[in-house]
């Protein structure tokens, strides 16, 4: 007769290894668990109104001039502003050098153009004012700014990507235009 050494202790080996590195994931964020793998999903990504300049339509970017550029991600019925990750908002690839909350702006008809596979234009912005909501308010260097975009000559319109996570782990996008100036 012959005796298998080894097969049960190998499987027993390989579920334990198992656990280990799925547990690591978990906690690391890779993984998520749930009680019925039908209804678990992967938090949406969220469109969200992103103002560069708030108030100023076109949305001039100076070459000339340094300094910060203003961006707002304005709040709306469905975003409460003050449930974002501060820590893990990026104007490009940019971290903002301050934030704060007011109200600033409304959101403008545009601010999801791109899901709806339209051409940047100079003009899909608002001059509008505050509506009640709070906003949250960056300052990016504008330095920083250009740098990210590159080669710009003077009445290029350019698309600026927002990018910020909730804190209930949704991915929030957003974007605007900024016309150049030299």
């Amino acid at each position: 007769m012959r005796k298998k050494i080894g097969t049960t202790n190998n499987v027993v080996l390989f579920l334990n290894v198992l656990a280990v590195a799925l547990i690591s994931l978990s906690f690391l964020g890779a993984v998520s668990w749930s009680a019925d793998y039908r209804t678990s999903s992967v938090p949406p990504t969220q469109i969200i109104p992103v103002d560069i300049k708030p108030r100023l339509c076109p949305n001039p970017l100076e070459v000339s001039k340094s300094g910060v550029v203003s961006v707002a991600i304005l709040g709306t019925e469905r975003l409460d502003v003050r449930q974002i990750r501060q820590d893990s908002v990026r104007l490009e690839e940019i971290q903002p050098e301050g934030i704060s909350w007011r109200d600033v702006a409304r959101p403008h008809k545009f601010y999801t153009w791109k899901s709806r596979g339209k051409k940047a234009k100079a003009n899909f912005c608002t001059d509008e004012g505050p509506d009640g909501k709070l906003d949250l308010v960056l300052q990016v260097n504008k330095k920083d700014l250009l740098r990210v975009l590159g080669k710009v000559r003077d009445g290029d319109v350019r698309v600026v990507r927002l990018s910020a996570w909730h804190k209930s782990g949704a991915r929030l996008v957003g974007q605007d235009v900024v016309v150049i100036e030299k």
